[in-house]
């Protein structure tokens, strides 16, 4: 891992660290470390032993995965809000995914003695932890699905559905080619159906945002195929 640069606060307010409970917080963030990482930072390599839990204030950060050839693909996509290496710092051992910054992110890291000794003490931080992973678990159930079950078009309708925000805009601060490969289809295969999203009038497309005019078409296309 390569220089992390020290932020100059440390931030309490993430969801995850809200449904814990001030206790467990305070006993966290007493050990915590903000770091500040550019884009394409790597964050750990895969079949490394993670020493820490880490949570995501903003940016974006892909967990990806090496094969036996060299080969790396990735698998998710973890957004603000979201926190990961759960289950590593839960079991221990070295862990298959390896994690890069793909956008200029802001994270909290907890060291993973921390985490336990205070997961053994707090209820509520162990239902906190117990919620995280299930979430997580079923974003990566619905992922499989999506890659199995659903068109391309309505898998990319899904993907910027999830990422909605009231004002009807979507923000994709990651280089195209990672979404693409979260969604599982070449660069170009995502230019082509994001551009006949566009000419079928769900989208506009503004560089790294896109705007929305209808959320509830761009949803029921989403839906197609059960989404």
């Amino acid at each position: 891992m390569q220089e992390m640069i020290a932020a100059p606060t440390l931030e309490i307010g993430h969801p995850f660290l809200s449904a814990a409970g001030p206790t467990a917080a305070r006993a966290l963030m007493a050990a915590a470390a903000p770091i500040t990482m550019p884009r394409r930072e790597v964050v750990f390599v895969p079949g490394a032993e993670p020493q820490a839990l880490y949570l995501l204030l903003e940016g974006s950060v892909g967990l990806s995965m090496r094969g036996a050839d060299g080969a790396q693909g990735l698998l998710e996509i973890i957004g603000p809000g979201e926190c990961f290496l759960m289950p590593a710092a839960i079991l221990g051992g070295a862990w298959p995914f390896g994690a890069e910054a793909l956008a200029p992110s802001r994270l909290i890291r907890i060291p993973i003695e921390t985490f336990r000794t205070t997961l053994a003490k707090e209820p509520r931080l162990a239902e906190a932890s117990l919620a995280q992973m299930a979430r997580q678990w079923r974003g990566l159930a619905d992922q499989l699905r999506d890659m199995k079950l659903t068109k391309a078009s309505e898998r990319v309708a899904h993907f910027l559905a999830g990422r909605l925000t009231p004002g009807g805009r979507v923000t994709m601060p990651e280089p195209r080619a990672a979404i693409a490969a979260r969604l599982g289809m070449t660069p170009e295969s995502l230019s082509r159906v994001m551009h006949g999203l566009e000419a079928a009038g769900l989208v506009r497309l503004h560089r790294r945002r896109v705007e929305v005019p209808d959320a509830q078409a761009l949803s029921q296309r989403a839906r197609a195929s059960g989404a």
